[in-house]
């Protein structure tokens, strides 16, 4: 592993750690190489940004290093946890309990309040509706939502509902959040409004946050940025 692709000595460890990551899709019978050995480490509170060409795997990289694919090599490991040697029941959990994704296009159910949007992870984790919902619209308040928890998604402007894709993914307190491309789909003024947001959540928070995203402006505000080039992660 390169320096640049190791966390910075902090208390409590890294809490992602990737190891030799491998990844093929089959494409017309052959075999398509997207990740060829990735490596890194992120530490509680840190901010890192992945860049890299269109089509260089970054959502892959993302989606292997949440659980929601599975590595063909190399090791993935959660809070010390390795999430090949966890169960589909507690990778489920793993991700419904220490991870935050967030994603270019917020997601949000319309038939729900942004309210009850974002107390939806607690309520999955069968929190009492009052304590979820209490929860929720204290995230809410956090990103500046705090009088529109009763509008739905229709009702919100670009801005506001990923704002609160923003609460939905932290109102459990993640040890991890994973970004891919969350300002993509906003103006420059709103991006840099909603970006502001999510980096003073991670920072009060300690939450780890690996943010896949093809703006400099917004990879150059991160602690590091690497680059996805042929498979592997290096410093940009």
């Amino acid at each position: 592993m390169t320096e640049a692709n190791r966390a910075p000595s902090r208390a409590g460890g890294a809490v992602l750690s990737a190891r030799g990551v491998e990844k093929s899709y089959r494409e017309g019978g052959l075999a398509v190489d997207v990740l060829r050995g990735a490596d890194l480490d992120v530490a509680p509170g840190e901010m890192v940004a992945v860049v890299g060409a269109s089509g260089s795997g970054k959502s892959t990289l993302l989606h292997v290093f949440g659980g929601l694919d599975a590595a063909d090599r190399g090791q993935v490991i959660i809070e010390g946890r390795d999430v090949a040697q966890l169960s589909e029941v507690d990778r489920g959990r793993l991700r419904n309990e220490r991870l935050g994704f967030i994603y270019q296009f917020h997601h949000l159910l319309p038939e729900f309040t942004a309210l009850d949007n974002v107390a939806m992870p607690l309520t999955i984790r069968r929190h009492p509706l009052s304590d979820a919902r209490a929860s929720a619209r204290e995230t809410l308040a956090a990103v500046g939502l705090g009088e529109r928890v009763l509008h739905h998604p229709g009702e919100l402007s670009g801005g506001e509902r990923q704002r609160t894709a923003i609460a939905r993914a932290i109102v459990t307190r993640p040890a991890c959040v994973l970004a891919d491309e969350p300002t993509g789909n906003l103006d420059r003024d709103t991006a840099r409004g909603v970006f502001d947001v999510f980096v003073n959540l991670a920072r009060s928070s300690q939450t780890a946050v690996v943010i896949v995203t093809h703006d400099p402006e917004m990879a150059s505000r991160c602690d590091r940025v690497l680059r996805l080039k042929d498979g592997r992660l290096a410093a940009a």
